[in-house]
């Protein structure tokens, strides 16, 4: 109960001190002019990768999810009173279904995604 007295005090203390700050102070940077090697040199290449192991978990908690809904759709409609068992079956089939299916489309998918325009923006004809 005391504790909560002491933080008043102790916000004043900190702002008291953020208002004694001392003067600000400016950074000026002189920009100089580029040449067209140095905006070569500049250009970065990008391979954007996903962690297999990344894949799998969120195929597998996706499928999860999706058996859940299932599960609860076949609990809605049985309407036995065993809905608890419904939506664990369906959580527990899905997680294995999405796991399984992570698995194959981690080891079997290409992890370099293309980056930047390439051959999917190519002109059609040379007239517009």
């Amino acid at each position: 109960m005391l504790k909560r007295f002491w933080i008043a005090p102790l916000a004043a203390m900190l702002m008291a001190g953020a208002a004694n700050a001392g003067t600000l102070q400016t950074l000026r940077v002189h920009e100089q002019p580029q040449t067209k090697d140095q905006l070569a040199a500049e250009v970065v290449e990008i391979n954007a990768r996903r962690n297999p192991a990344a894949v799998i978990a969120q195929d597998a908690l996706y499928g999860g999810i999706a058996g859940l809904a299932i599960g609860a759709g076949v609990a809605l409609l049985q309407n036995d009173g065993n809905w608890g068992r419904d939506l664990a079956i369906g959580a527990g089939a899905g997680l294995l279904v999405g796991g399984i299916f992570g698995a194959v489309d981690a080891a079997t998918a290409d992890r370099v995604a293309p980056v930047g325009f390439g051959k999917s923006y190519h002109v059609m004809s040379g007239s517009f």
